[in-house]
């Protein structure tokens, strides 16, 4: 079950990734280095909020739907219902504040922009809460299925809104929430005939929010681990600059496929295994092939990333080269705390996830202060790969704890590199094989 879930879910983050990455070059062409670092504030704004005013619900969702007595329906109606009050709230909070979000974070520049990200909000939590019934289902092919579908349909909306009908950073927020929409529309189908109709349950939601308060902090550190220097950076440098670090970021995170994919797979069948008494053995499987493969994937985007900045992205945007380099190597440890931080939310620890997350945010918090201001882009990417760096050892000193094994035994092993050998041979034998003949008289 974890290699081929792992498989899907590699497969479906290639997909999505190559529509997506055709998508953000199409977006850094047409929108140029400053309002493309204008789209990436707003979208890293989103994501900030989402987790504010979601409490962490999409995580009570993923943990919730993975269980054998799951109530599909009743999440569903619960997470609608919720999604309604994200709307009625923040939409015209955002469209009274509007000039002053603007004046303060980002330059002045386009404030109805931020009443539409206020708008993107509640879809973006449907689109994550959706997504993550479709996983507690274990229908991982479905799942990368409705992912790539949805990149597909938000790199024509960005096809259409911005380079047809020129709405510049309006138009690429509009395009995120035509893909979020997608994943919503795909996702009901399979949810509602499991579920049947949605229901809003109060018990249901206070035991999601009791779950959710549980990961909200550590939601909250992980996110401003992921996106405080892109907020940070604005204060100090121009959107320009924002704009090179955001292409630096997109580069250097392909290597979290890997992660994304493993994490996908652990927190439900971690969850599943775990009511049985048996997801020691699952744990160890995922840290040990998750870590070779990402040495390899750095690797590789060492070289393709640069490639690609160089010849699609373009002159405008070469300065983004130097901090993707620096970024890959905390890419190992950004994708290992991901993994870790999956598998302790399916043991239902997600407290102790979130200890981990506060720990990487503080390293972030103090380093891009101090660093942001003097060095600028360069400045933030060193910042990050040693906030990266420090969830990641925390990250898997933790759960070996947990999970009472030595932390070497969550690390590669060389019988995992003879399993990859022996693979790579058995392929190659096969390739060389030569078909039986058939006798044509027989």
């Amino acid at each position: 079950m974890l290699a081929r879930s792992v498989t899907f879910n590699i497969l479906g983050q290639a997909g999505a990734l190559l529509v997506g990455f055709v998508a953000s070059i199409v977006l850094a062409r047409l929108l140029g280095p400053s309002d493309r670092g204008l789209l990436a504030l707003l979208q890293s704004s989103v994501s900030v909020v989402v987790v504010l005013a979601g409490v962490s619900l999409p995580f009570a969702v993923a943990y919730y739907g993975s269980r054998s007595d799951r109530r599909t329906g009743a999440i569903l109606g619960t997470t609608l219902a919720w999604a309604a009050l994200m709307a009625v709230v923040l939409v015209p909070l955002a469209w009274v504040a509007r000039d002053a979000l603007a004046a303060a974070l980002s330059h002045g520049a386009q404030a109805t922009a931020w009443v539409v990200a206020a708008a993107i909000v509640p879809v973006t939590f449907l689109d994550y809460t959706t997504q993550n019934q479709v996983l507690g289902q274990k229908r991982f092919g479905l799942y990368n299925a409705i992912v790539v579908v949805s990149k597909a349909a938000g790199l024509a909306a960005v096809l259409l809104l911005v380079a047809v009908a020129g709405l510049g950073v309006t138009g690429g927020l509009i395009a995120l929430a035509v893909g979020s929409l997608t994943t919503i529309g795909l996702a009901l189908r399979p949810v509602g005939a499991e579920g049947g109709r949605p229901t809003v349950d109060v018990t249901l939601l206070r035991r999601m929010l009791a779950y959710g308060a549980r990961v909200q902090v550590g939601a909250i550190f992980t996110t401003l681990n992921y996106r405080l220097d892109v907020l940070v950076l604005q204060f100090f440098r121009p959107l320009r600059d924002v704009g090179y670090y955001v292409i630096a970021q997109i580069m250097a995170e392909l290597v979290t496929m890997l992660s994304s994919g493993f994490g996908l797979s652990v927190l439900p069948l971690v969850t599943a295994a775990d009511e049985k008494g048996d997801a020691t053995d699952l744990t160890l499987r995922s840290l040990r092939h998750h870590g070779t493969l990402t040495v390899v994937a750095i690797v590789l985007d060492a070289v393709f990333g640069t490639a690609v900045v160089w010849w699609a992205y373009g002159a405008d945007y070469h300065p983004a080269i130097v901090p993707m380099l620096v970024l890959l190597p905390g890419m190992w440890f950004l994708g290992t705390g991901t993994v870790v931080t999956n598998d302790l939310r399916g043991r239902g620890r997600p407290g102790t996830a979130s200890a981990l997350a506060g720990a990487a945010v503080t390293v972030t918090v103090l380093l891009d202060l101090l660093l942001i201001p003097p060095f600028g882009v360069l400045g933030a990417a060193v910042a990050s790969v040693c906030a990266y760096t420090v969830l990641g050892v925390a990250s898997l000193i933790t759960l070996a704890r947990v999970v009472d094994v030595p932390v070497r035994a969550l690390l590669p092993a060389r019988s995992d590199l003879s399993l990859y050998r022996e693979l790579a041979l058995g392929l190659v034998r096969r390739a060389r094989a030569t078909p039986p003949t058939v006798d044509p008289a027989a």
